[in-house]
């Protein structure tokens, strides 16, 4: 393997991205982690994993989400790192308030899709932090 593709193999590691050989000409390429809020689709991991092994076939392995991670806890982790009050909740996830307080006060199941609800909503604050923190997005009507 040359210096190069060590080096990028190195980058991108630290971004959550594995690489491995699973045949003589094949590499799998898989996000195992996502962070700075990005989840690649196939395409752009073949992409990356091209730009590294040209002349590999490439098996794309995207993102899956464990859902088992979220918890009340972490949900309300969630909401006290955002500033996030259980009406903001009621609001955005059009979620009635008697179904949230079930939920939070684990009275009611948290399922798979709701638990990946409250992911990719968490999910899209994180990303977004920055504008919202920026004192000219905040500004912009004055």
């Amino acid at each position: 393997m040359e210096e190069q593709q060590i080096q990028s193999i190195q980058h991108y590691r630290k971004y959550g991205f594995e690489f491995s050989k699973v045949s003589e000409d094949t590499i799998v390429i898989k996000q195992e982690r996502v962070l700075n809020g990005y989840v690649l689709n196939q395409k752009q991991l073949v992409e990356i994993a091209k730009s590294i092994f040209p002349d590999y076939h490439i098996k794309p392995a995207v993102y899956n989400l464990d859902v088992a991670t979220v918890t009340i806890d972490w949900i309300e982790e969630k909401m006290k790192e955002y500033g996030i009050k259980r009406n903001d909740l009621i609001k955005q996830l059009a979620i009635d308030k008697s179904n949230l307080s079930l939920i939070l006060s684990s009275n009611k199941e948290l399922t798979k899709p709701m638990r990946a609800l409250f992911f990719y909503y968490f999910l899209s604050y994180e990303i977004n932090r920055d504008i919202r923190n920026d004192d000219n997005f905040m500004n912009m009507g004055n």
